[in-house]
């Protein structure tokens, strides 16, 4: 390629969003495609095109001023968003450039499955950027090595190849989170699925809204400052090689102490998302599909800097029992396999479970922070009752009537279920204040539902 064509160039424009650079990417990407052809089948030698990056506030301006692409990563990178784009530009442009029907095998590319339009492979890259110079191709390998800026910021891959075939034969692949950004500006959430068995959890709650033990806060306090302050840490504060990719953290206590509320209020003050994993629900009876699900996971949340909390974490981290199967060394294969991915995960893993001793010993060494979550002894139920009161219906004196409530045995999640019920008894007969009964009718559900035994307060006064 001439080298004078090498570095993309640069413009100013007042067009907004990504659609002023990508009109002009794809003109690049069809008139490259129609100058190789040309040279290909020996109709002329033309002159190559410039790339021309528009300098404006989208995500695709925004990358060109981070990484300066030349003209081979500029190639790679909008021929990738082509079929995104333009779904067809790829076989016109070629198509155009022959004399009669056909193709050109060395042009490469696979067709999709649904749409049948042209994917774009490592081979097209090659045909445009390399042709047959063996130094180039090589160089074109390197772009699709992991200490490329394509693979460390999870931009763009190159698919790997099927047994047996060329290493270039695999579809270049954007990364999903890249192809919102790069096309309408924003990364859309995944939907859940059995690729992605993973939903954001939010909370309209602060931290001030947390009633825990002061030990319970002082660690919740410390994830807090590593989510504010990684980055800083390791660039400033700890020597290079001395500090571990990402932070792990167990959270362990009965249901419905704050577990998940604290995960999801961690990744809001750090103005990040949080995902919620029910690996019960991930385990599958299929052997690899388990595997094969949180491959995804990973896969996607990877460059996100998400949260990820693993619910239910005792479904995959319980004390194993001896092998006796091979579904047994499957499953102890698929534990290690998510301890792999989740000590090279970037970001705050958090996995929760009930009670800390149905994990497994071998596994909590692993955890950089062990969270424990203990029922709300009465000064901090009395905290709750009071927080969570409704503003009206509400008692005569919230104080009195948090304070006679809180000698019941309740978890937080247990006390706003006896306020919902408590309130809407009393909006059902029409009544403007919260009595007593209508708070205990609540607790004796709440207790209930928990399958023990509800007994009244001797001294209980209506």
């Amino acid at each position: 390629m001439e080298q004078a064509a090498r570095k993309a160039g640069s413009q100013t424009s007042d067009a907004g969003g990504n659609e002023a650079n990508l009109r002009s990417g794809m003109a690049f990407v069809e008139a490259l495609i129609r100058a190789r052809m040309a040279e290909e089948t020996g109709e002329h030698s033309a002159s190559l095109p410039r790339p021309q990056f528009i300098d404006d506030d989208s995500a695709l301006a925004a990358l060109a001023h981070r990484y300066g692409p030349n003209f081979d990563e500029y190639t790679v990178l909008f021929l990738a968003l082509a079929p995104h784009v333009r779904p067809g530009l790829l076989e016109r442009a070629v198509q155009s450039s022959l004399a009669g029907e056909g193709d050109l095998p060395q042009f490469g590319g696979r067709r999709d499955r649904d749409s049948r339009s042209l994917i774009p492979t490592g081979e097209t890259a090659a045909f445009l950027l390399a042709g047959d110079d063996f130094a180039a191709r090589l160089d074109l390998h390197q772009m699709f090595g992991p200490d490329h800026w394509f693979a460390r910021e999870g931009i763009l891959k190159l698919e790997e190849a099927e047994s047996g075939a060329p290493h270039l034969s695999g579809r270049l692949l954007l990364a999903r989170n890249w192809i919102g950004r790069l096309t309408i500006g924003h990364a859309a959430a995944p939907a859940f699925s059995s690729s992605f068995p993973a939903r954001r959890i939010e909370t309209a709650l602060t931290w001030d809204d947390m009633i825990l033990e002061s030990g319970t806060l002082d660690q919740l306090e410390d994830l807090r400052r590593w989510l504010l302050f990684r980055e800083v840490l390791a660039e400033r504060a700890i020597p290079a090689g001395h500090l571990r990719t990402g932070h792990r953290a167990l959270f362990h206590g009965p249901p419905g102490t704050g577990k998940t509320l604290a995960a999801s209020l961690l990744g809001k003050l750090a103005g990040l998302e949080t995902y919620r994993i029910d690996l019960s629900a991930v385990t599958s009876k299929y052997i690899g599909e388990t595997e094969k699900n949180l491959a995804a996971l990973f896969d996607t949340a990877a460059h996100r800097n998400w949260v990820l909390f693993f619910d239910e974490a005792d479904a995959l981290f319980g004390k194993r029992t001896a092998v006796k199967d091979s579904h047994d060394r499957y499953a102890n294969l698929t534990v290690s396999y998510l301890l792999e991915r989740i000590l090279t995960y970037d970001g705050l893993a958090i996995l929760a479970t009930n009670l800390r001793g149905n994990i497994d010993e071998a596994f909590l060494g692993r955890f950089e922070t062990m969270v424990r979550f203990s029922m709300p002894g009465e000064a901090e139920r009395r905290r709750i009752w009071l927080a969570a009161m409704p503003r009206d219906p509400a008692p005569a004196d919230p104080e009195t009537f948090a304070a006679a409530m809180a000698r019941y045995e309740l978890t937080g999640r247990a006390i706003v279920g006896a306020l919902h019920t408590a309130a809407l008894s009393a909006l059902d007969v029409g009544r403007d204040q919260l009595l007593p009964d209508d708070a205990r009718r609540g607790i004796r559900r709440e207790i209930e539902k928990e399958g023990r035994v509800f007994r009244p307060m001797p001294d209980d006064e209506s």
